[in-house]
């Protein structure tokens, strides 16, 4: 049906690919009205940051504006004037928006959220009330690398969120190629030196944690009967997880 979570918008450019593909995938099974949380061709994208969300919900409705192909110089003015004073852009007020259907087929709603693993598991549990959408083809989760595993459960222990079949996609899975060196124990390229300066050294404590943080994870999730993985070495790392 072309049903997409995605767990962190940021600016919202993954969310505007998945949006398109989404309207290709409507167009595809020959949908007749537009997608919503319901049924159909949709979108539903987190975000816990207010700037992200703002940024975000600004460049996506240049897209339902202008749709896909149509109109793109008045589309790209528009969007180089969003990208030079971004601070300038309006509150968003309310915590769920819905965009207009991108080219009349498919739905996209933004919710921002304080926590999404606490969304997501509600949404689990089936306990979204009127907000509960059906569950999704496709779940693209790039939020809290700490907290992965906690998110793919959620994405399993239910039907609810994530149809059976379905597919989960982890970004970031190789962390600047130094899960090697965590599944290997030793780090070579963010190694601390007496001369390493005080910021340097905060940076790689963050990459080394974040590194093995993800090697835990791909090791984990490989483990688990209840899924088949792929993991593509495709830039920062990407890892296809089929629900069985």
């Amino acid at each position: 049906e072309g049903r997409i979570l995605e767990l962190g918008t940021f600016s919202g450019y993954a969310t505007a690919c998945f949006w398109e593909g989404s309207r290709n995938a409507g167009q595809a099974i020959g949908a007749t009205e537009p997608g919503t949380k319901d049924n159909g061709p949709f979108i539903l994208s987190m975000e816990r940051d207010a700037r992200a969300y703002n940024l975000a919900h600004a460049q996506l409705q240049v897209l339902a504006t202008h749709g896909v192909a149509t109109n793109t110089e008045d589309a790209i003015n528009e969007m180089i004037k969003i990208r030079q004073d971004p601070a300038s852009l309006p509150e968003i007020e309310a915590d769920k928006v819905s965009l207009p259907p991108l080219d009349g087929v498919a739905g996209c709603s933004l919710w921002r959220v304080s926590d999404a693993l606490a969304s997501l598991e509600e949404l689990a549990a089936g306990n979204g009330g009127e907000n509960q959408p059906s569950p999704f083809d496709m779940v693209f989760i790039d939020a809290d690398k700490t907290r992965l595993l906690d998110y793919v459960e959620a994405c399993l222990v239910s039907n609810n969120v994530l149809k059976k079949g379905g597919m989960i996609v982890v970004d970031n899975v190789l962390w600047k190629g130094l899960v090697l060196e965590a599944s290997a124990g030793t780090f070579t390229s963010v190694s601390d030196t007496d001369d390493t300066g005080k910021e340097e050294l905060r940076r790689n404590r963050r990459a080394r944690k974040l590194a093995t943080q993800m090697h835990r994870f791909n090791d984990a999730i490989v483990r688990d009967d209840r899924v088949d993985v792929q993991l593509f070495p495709i830039r920062d790392g990407l890892s296809i997880i089929r629900k069985k």
